[in-house]
């Protein structure tokens, strides 16, 4: 069953359009002009076309810096208040970290106007150190990883186990999955939740987009 669509704009494919060589992503300075800049695209786009847009759940990737701008206060004026339960917001784990002030702000902020809030980017190291509940989050995404999937006994594995369980099972979102394993691996561990190319064939095997 299918939860909830995430809007996002692919920074590799940008690079393509754009035809330029350079490092998009690991100049972090371009990075955070470049996806402030794309926030505001993006929520301009849904401001648009709410009945196009918005009539599903969605789930969608800002920084905190858009989250305290104006932008984000005009976006929000123009959605009908029922609409901010459908919508996930989600801010990647070194946001959180760059301004932990700025973070909390803009977080009980949204979480107050009715928006769900997602952790993304844990992986199975960075998990062991994030508190979710602590850090006030409604959901989290950690990083599907092949190369543990093996052994599901392994000190690693039942390492894993522990920090989902205390971060929250049923709050948990396994991303990235490519292939049925990844289901089964994020299933033994007592998660429910799924994103990756495997899920979406599965809901739309004639699509012909890639995510």
């Amino acid at each position: 069953r299918q939860v909830y669509d995430e809007y996002y704009i692919n920074i590799q494919q940008l690079r393509q359009l754009l035809g330029t060589q350079a490092n998009l992503v690991g100049n972090r300075p371009l990075f955070n002009y470049l996806t402030q800049l794309l926030d505001l695209k993006m929520l301009t786009l849904l401001a648009q076309r709410p009945q196009h847009y918005l009539t599903d759940p969605i789930s969608l990737n800002l920084n905190v810096d858009t989250l305290l701008s104006s932008h984000f206060a005009e976006f929000d004026a123009t959605i009908k208040p029922a609409m901010r339960v459908s919508i996930v917001i989600e801010i990647q784990l070194a946001d959180v970290f760059a301004d932990m002030a700025a973070f909390t702000v803009a977080r009980e902020m949204v979480q107050q106007m009715g928006y769900r809030v997602c952790l993304d980017g844990l992986t199975a190291q960075t998990i062991m150190q994030v508190d979710r509940t602590r850090l006030g989050f409604d959901l989290a995404k950690l990083l599907w990883n092949a190369e543990q999937q093996p052994d599901l006994v392994s000190q690693e594995n039942r390492d894993l186990a522990a920090a989902i369980q205390r971060c929250g099972a049923n709050r948990m979102i396994l991303c990235r999955c490519d292939s049925r394993e990844a289901v089964e691996y994020g299933q033994a561990f007592g998660i429910s939740l799924f994103q990756g190319r495997f899920l979406d064939h599965m809901i739309d095997p004639a699509s012909k987009v890639q995510n």
